[in-house]
């Protein structure tokens, strides 16, 4: 069975309710939609971190506010650091912004999705997203 490394940099993690949820719903539903891959996710609340992180990983996914307030941009610092790893891990913004002009002049090019408000939670956008491209990969 191939592995399958995700790293999650989200401060929202910090709040036990949604860490409770994550693992309680999100990844359940990420290991039954990828049965053909042992898949390992590793959260992590601090931006620095995750970035020294990436490279382990075979997908990094980041959110672009890691201060709480909705108002960060740490995000983006990854999205810089992890885009110039070679080889490149999967490149994923998890965001409930919805400022699609900056998000996209800030990362067209570097991310591989965009994980974010479009009627979905970012979290059940990027489940789905994982599971359709590695469906693709099989």
């Amino acid at each position: 069975m191939k592995k399958l490394e995700i790293l999650i940099g989200d401060d929202a993690f910090l709040e036990a309710f949604t860490i409770m949820t994550f693992n309680d719903v999100y990844i359940p539903r990420l290991k039954e939609g990828l049965k053909e891959y042992e898949v390992n996710v590793k959260i992590e609340t601090n931006p620095e971190k995750v970035v020294q992180e990436a490279s382990k990983y075979d997908v990094v996914v980041t959110d672009l506010d890691y201060t709480g307030d909705a108002r960060g941009k740490q995000g983006y610092e990854v999205v810089d650091a992890v885009a110039k790893i070679d080889p490149k891990p999967l490149l994923i913004l998890c965001t409930s912004s919805d400022n699609y002009t900056e998000i996209k002049e800030r990362t067209e090019g570097k991310i591989d999705y965009h994980a974010g408000p479009n009627g979905l939670h970012k979290f059940d956008d990027l489940i789905g997203i994982l599971i359709d491209h590695y469906k693709k990969e099989i």
